[in-house]
Order: C-alpha cells, then structure tokens, then sequence
C-alpha cells in the first residue's frame, strides 16, 4: 500500500513549481472556500492569539494563512525529488552561526517551530550544518504516512528519533558530532510533564526536554526563525541564543524560546500553523 502512495506523489514532485502551484490554488479554493477546513479552529486561536485584531483583520490573516497551509502541501511533496541545488536556492540562511560548534568542538541544538516551510529546513539543515542533523519527531498514526514522512525528512542523512525513545537514545547520540533538531512548539501529549509558559495570551504547555537536554551536556542552543519571503523562497534566520546552558537555571531557557517564538509569530502570523488544535491542554489551576 505505501508503493501505491508514494509513486504518485513522486510522479506530482516531478513537475514544475509553477505547476505545482496552480495545484495549490485549487487547495485553496477547497479547503477555504468550499469545506472551511478546520475554520473554527483558525479563527478561535487567532482571536486569542490577537484579541486587539478585528475580524476584518483577522480575516485577512486566515485567507493568508490558508494560501501558506497549501503552498506548503505541494512544497512539501516537491521534497520527494527536489535537488540540493534547487533546495540552496529556495532557502536561505546565516549557517555560518553554526561555525561556533566547529570552533568550540561542541554539539548543539536548534529550536525550531511549526513555521512554513518547516519540512524543507529539516532537510537543507543536515546539508549546512557541520554537524550531523538529528530530528525529534512525533509519530503520525497512519503508518503510511508515517513512512513516507520518514522517507522525506531523513533523505539528506537526518538522523530521525521518536519524542517517545529520545531518553533511550540520547546518551548514544549525544557522543557523535551531533545537532539536535526541535520543532518545540508542538503540543506534549503527557501535560503533567510539561513547562507551563505564557504564550500568545494563554497558559500553553511546552516540552521540557530540548531544554533538559541542552543543560545535561551543555549543547550550545541556537534559537531559529522561518520567514516566507514569497512564494516558494524562505529565509531562516538563525541566533546563537545560549553558550553556556550549564549556567542557566530551569526554565530560562524555555521561556526565552517561548519570547523568541511569539515575537516572530507576531510579525509574520500567517506563516505559524493555526490548524492545530495547540491549545487542548488546560493549565492546571483553570481545571
């Protein structure tokens, strides 16, 4: 079943971008104009996320959003077949803030977000980096699925570990030249082990363990941004956010995530997923 899945998809990868994106606004027109896909869900997190926005703003910002959600379908199947050198191209950014691992002989680790186009930046990251990429995951329950994503994102070498085994796992990572890859902004299935943080107006549960492991080995932690520059071409902006993580106390380096994250989703909010149900946990002392 995964071959019956994966050879059209490959064969879609194949043609022109321009091609690929008259196929995303035929999306477009489906998913906002015909089904409303998970509309109430959007509007509600934005509304919020925003509270000073009116709905003719945020209405703005969720056609946006729609037409980045799309574009990022199609993007995302490009990566079946794309090229290093086409990815070069589409995507830009200050690697040489990764040069410190090199200097200082040391492994690091990079937060990232839910920011579009973020399959390609797992990709091109392994490519850039002096380090060899190792992505935390959440395992999808489809297992198609779940293997065809596998395939996508560790086709430039990225090392792919479950959230679930990353204890098991660590330790033996964390002795190669390694560079930790979080999407850390993702919902933790378990909220009594969270970090609670004020995030976009609510008390929003964050992982604990990106910052658990960057304190344990003290990994230099890079903090990153995806800006969409226009379609199809990204910048990802990276900042070397702490050097010496043995030095902070808990949750210093989770909240100054969390700040970096809600400042970029402020400038550019169409471009963070707001289809997800991010919310569903409810801090403690509202329960």
């Amino acid at each position: 079943m995964y071959y019956f899945v994966y050879f059209p998809l490959y064969c879609i990868s194949l043609l022109p971008f321009w091609c690929l994106y008259k196929i995303s606004d035929l999306l477009f027109f489906i998913l906002y104009r015909v089904i409303k896909y998970r509309y109430e869900v959007i509007y509600n997190n934005l509304k919020l996320s925003f509270p000073e926005k009116n709905d003719a703003e945020l209405a703005v910002i969720i056609r946006s959003y729609y037409a980045n959600l799309c574009d990022s379908i199609v993007e995302t199947i490009k990566l079946f077949s794309i090229s290093k050198e086409n990815l070069n191209q589409r995507v830009k950014c200050n690697w040489d803030a990764f040069d410190e691992m090199t200097k200082q002989n040391r492994n690091g680790q990079a937060y990232m977000s839910h920011q579009f186009n973020w399959e390609w930046g797992t990709v091109i990251c392994n490519w850039r980096a002096p380090r060899r990429f190792t992505g935390l995951y959440m395992p999808l329950n489809n297992k198609i699925f779940e293997r065809l994503f596998k395939t996508l994102r560790s086709r430039s070498g990225t090392l792919l570990i479950r959230v679930q085994d990353m204890q098991k796992e660590m330790a033996k990572v964390q002795q190669e030249k390694t560079l930790w890859g979080f999407i850390a902004d993702q919902n933790p299935s378990d909220p009594k082990r969270v970090s609670w943080n004020d995030f976009l107006n609510r008390k929003t549960a964050f992982f604990k363990g990106p910052e658990f492991v960057a304190r344990r080995y003290n990994n230099l932690v890079y903090f990153g941004e995806i800006i969409k520059l226009k379609r199809g071409y990204y910048e990802i902006k990276l900042k070397l956010a702490f050097d010496q993580p043995r030095n902070t106390n808990e949750g210093d380096i989770t909240e100054a995530y969390v700040r970096f994250l809600e400042d970029s989703i402020k400038r550019q909010p169409e471009n963070w997923v707001w289809s997800h149900r991010r919310w569903k946990h409810i801090y403690p002392q509202h329960q």
